[in-house]
């Protein structure tokens, strides 16, 4: 079997402050390094919970040589709330790999004056309507948990239009001009640890290492908000199942390398990768169909 005989190409979705970029570049040089070619990556970003990306790698062709790092938002949830989407990853793409999972984590800025989810809650249920969180975008996974949240406990909050995504979020919560956020916990992990902003809960099925004295929502008694996020290898539909073995093989002992699951350890992430490609489909089909349940209770469509 000849391939790989030329680079492959991974597209990121998402700029290279996004944490699935940043798992791609952890990964790509042992990748390169088993398949003897280089690994070359292609940022696709724009669009709604970044569906740009998707919509490439679903028009590529099935050849092995275009690969897609995605996540949770735009595999198992851009599904159900984007009728624009244009392509449906369960038959339009391959999941090759399921990587890592991150957790996601709710934070205050300290003005608010809370420090745990029962005094949010009570703070939120005594004055409705003046807590304001931003969500990321329209079609993120953290709009979904946050509506699930509002949805669970029965509290009024309100959505300031989430205005430049992840970075305008950051910048938002550490000026003080909203109070909420849900975003990945690398992304403000180093904010958390200085206390810049307090971590109220973590959406994640156990607490972390990185910041064990945070509770998950789970063990606060909240079970609609989800696990967190997660991020897997993805390849156009109809990849021969050989070279998607060979990818599968080469990604897989990429996710083994101890500084690659260092490097995302640092960052409150579990290298936690799929067993087989039938495997990674099984999970992604399974949470396609959570999601799916969980939209319809909280009213996101």
């Amino acid at each position: 079997m000849s391939f790989p005989d030329k680079p492959i190409r991974i597209i990121l979705p998402f700029g290279p402050p996004g944490f699935s970029s940043r798992v791609a570049f952890a990964l790509g040089p042992h990748i390169a390094e088993t398949l003897g070619q280089e690994v070359v990556f292609e940022h696709i970003t724009g669009g709604q919970g970044g569906a740009n990306g998707p919509r490439a790698a679903a028009e590529a062709e099935a050849d092995g040589y275009s690969l897609l790092m995605a996540t949770i938002g735009n595999i198992a949830l851009l599904p159900h709330i984007m009728p624009e989407y244009g392509i449906d990853p369960l038959t339009d793409l391959t999941p090759v790999l399921k990587i890592a999972d991150t957790p996601n984590v709710l934070v205050a800025n300290p003005s608010l004056g809370v420090a745990t989810l029962d005094d949010l809650i009570a703070a939120a249920k005594a004055n409705p309507g003046s807590i304001r969180y931003h969500a990321i975008n329209e079609r993120s996974i953290h709009r979904l948990e946050f509506k699930s949240f509002i949805n669970e406990t029965g509290i009024d909050l309100v959505e300031v239009p989430p205005e430049g995504g992840s970075e305008g979020a950051i910048e938002a919560i550490l000026d003080g001009d909203i109070d909420l956020t849900i975003t990945t916990g690398p992304r403000l992990l180093e904010s958390i640890q200085a206390e810049d902003v307090f971590a109220i809960a973590a959406i994640c099925p156990a607490r972390t290492n990185v910041y064990p004295y945070v509770p998950t929502m789970k063990e606060l008694g909240l079970t609609s908000t989800g696990s967190g996020s997660w991020m897997g290898l993805f390849a156009p539909a109809g990849i021969p199942d050989d070279i998607e073995d060979v990818l599968f093989n080469a990604a897989n002992k990429a996710c083994a390398q101890p500084d690659v699951i260092n490097t995302l350890a640092e960052q409150a992430a579990e290298v936690n990768p799929s067993a087989s490609p039938a495997d990674a489909l099984a999970f992604v089909e399974s949470e396609t169909e959570r999601l799916r349940q969980a939209c319809i209770a909280a009213g996101f469509d």
